[in-house]
């Protein structure tokens, strides 16, 4: 008997292979995809090494990724999703072991490619005469010293070079701009284009 399954069944399959996270998308050499004798142990090993004894906020998870790589020689990525589960696990009891069999959560770097806002300040120089009164030039040469002029009249172009532009990052509209791009794209094209970022 023949057993024909969907594109998604499929993925589902996959992704029940102990290894993989989104759909088997993401998997890892040293972890699979939920809490294990050896993850178990980790946890445990960090909550001693750093005496956590209280769930912390889930944005403080940077503060482990050191931690897990070093003491155990975990990648990057495998780092980051430990010390961001070790947070969603810490129930102050210190006893991981009561999780294994438990999923763990994917939890990593995501990225999208759009555009910043930036600005460009010129500088260059245009050919012209500076004007003002005065009774001796002597004195204009005072006035001009101390930047006094009446006027000032261009006499040719701007000369500049391209290595003179500085581009700068413009933050503030970062956020606008980013909002912007996002509005004016289906949601699902956009997250169609969301990658796992490395």
């Amino acid at each position: 008997m023949k057993l024909r399954l969907t594109e998604g069944q499929y993925k589902r399959l996959l992704s029940e292979d102990n290894k993989s996270f989104l759909d088997g998308q993401v998997d890892f050499k040293n972890i699979g995809n939920k809490v294990d004798g050896f993850v178990a142990k980790c946890f445990e090993y960090i909550f001693r090494l750093r005496r956590t004894t209280t769930t912390a906020d889930a944005n403080m998870w940077r503060m482990y990724v050191g931690d897990f790589k070093k003491e155990f020689s975990l990648t990057m990525n495998e780092s980051t999703l430990l010390s961001y589960n070790y947070l969603m696990f810490n129930d102050g009891t210190g006893d991981f072991k009561k999780f294994i069999g438990k999923p763990l959560e994917y939890f990593g770097n995501f990225s999208w490619s759009g555009f910043f806002p930036v600005s460009a300040y010129i500088s260059g120089e245009i050919a012209g005469e500076f004007t003002g009164y005065a009774t001796t030039p002597e004195e204009f040469y005072s006035q001009l010293e101390d930047g006094e002029y009446e006027n000032f009249i261009e006499k040719g172009g701007v000369e500049y070079h391209g290595y003179d532009l500085n581009w700068e990052y413009d933050n503030d509209y970062v956020g606008d701009s980013l909002e912007t791009q996002l509005s004016g794209k289906d949601k699902e094209d956009v997250i169609d284009d969301i990658t796992i970022g490395e």
